[in-house]
């Protein structure tokens, strides 16, 4: 099963960035924040696409060798 609660590291990191965030007051510098942030997001977006395409493709493979009487039937 598929655990969707966020690890105490990334509660922590949530934590510290939010702070930083609400205690700037520098326009420029929450931009260079706001940017970095969308890279993390498009990083992350990427990786969840690949690993779904991979689990995919694996769960296909297996059941067509399994179809087919392969492996595992």
């Amino acid at each position: 099963m598929l655990n969707f609660t966020q690890s105490p590291e990334d509660e922590f990191w949530k934590t510290m960035m939010t702070r930083y965030i609400d205690d700037c007051n520098s326009v420029s510098e929450l931009k260079k924040v706001a940017t970095f942030l969308v890279a993390i997001a498009c990083t992350r977006h990427a990786i969840i696409k690949g690993l779904i395409k991979d689990a995919a493709e694996t769960m296909t493979k297996n059941l067509e060798d399994h179809l087919e009487g392969g492996v595992g039937s």
